[in-house]
């Protein structure tokens, strides 16, 4: 559902035999990682975590983008933004140690939570990739065909696994759940952002990842009913702070109006 909105939004990307072989190699390899690893790997992690817990360790995904850059590509760490690191990684730490309660009840999260910060880890590598292999390209048609590319792959899994019959016995309100995450989470959302990105440029445009956290803590608690844990909370705001200094000084492109 997500592709089909982001091909129609995006016209360009449905002209995807101007790309070489290796760019779609390399597109491959970017929707396996970015697409469908990371849409299986937080899924999962949901079933083994509360959303809260979820929204706040994802906020640290640009210390593991940064940690990724400084270790792999050499890209200079100064003192401060070492100490984002470290911050960001207590705030982790302190919410894997955090209980969370639902319904009076306490749920086993650990497990979740490390899938989710691995999925972090997983988000820096397609992020990485994107911009080292497909800079060139604009971000929205590449966008549009990772997903198209992510929906190829995913059907691929969903066929051989067996799993494809499992569509036959959802439910109407399964089927509008799955509308709203395939349609407006990720065709729109997707959307939305990159144009935020190229309206606002990544810097401002970043600034706003800073209210997921909280929108996971709130929804989570009327939802779900998840209990507010403050051991969680502080290490959010720790999470939150980290990233505030990792991202420090760090040079980021212009939106093409700031260029202007």
């Amino acid at each position: 559902m997500g592709a089909v909105v982001l091909l129609a939004l995006n016209r360009g990307a449905l002209r995807p035999w101007r790309l070489g072989r290796g760019q779609w190699l390399r597109l491959g390899v970017i929707s396996l990682s970015g697409v469908l690893g990371q849409q299986l790997m937080q899924a999962y992690a949901l079933r083994h975590t509360s959303a809260n817990h979820g929204g706040w360790i994802l906020a640290a995904t640009p210390i593991v983008v940064g940690a990724a850059m400084a270790a792999f590509f050499r890209e200079r760490m100064g003192r401060l933004r070492w100490a984002g690191l470290l911050l960001g990684a207590c705030g982790a730490l302190l919410v894997f140690l955090s209980r969370q309660t639902v319904g009076g009840a306490v749920v086993p999260t650990l497990r979740g939570d490390a899938i989710f910060l691995a999925s972090c880890g997983n988000w820096a590598l397609y992020v990485i990739l994107m911009d080292r292999w497909l800079k060139e390209l604009p971000q929205r048609r590449i966008t549009a065909l990772s997903m198209a590319c992510g929906l190829v792959l995913s059907a691929a899994l969903c066929l051989a696994t067996g799993h494809g019959r499992e569509l036959a016995r959802v439910s109407f309100p399964g089927w509008a759940c799955l509308a709203y995450l395939g349609l407006l989470s990720s065709g729109l959302g997707y959307f939305f952002w990159n144009n935020g990105v190229e309206a606002l440029g990544p810097s401002a445009a970043a600034a706003f990842l800073y209210l997921e956290p909280l929108a996971a803590l709130g929804t989570g608690r009327v939802m779900l009913g998840e209990a507010v844990a403050p051991a969680a909370v502080l290490g959010g705001l720790l999470i939150l702070g980290g990233v505030a200094l990792v991202n420090a000084g760090r040079r980021l492109p212009a939106a093409p109006e700031e260029a202007a």
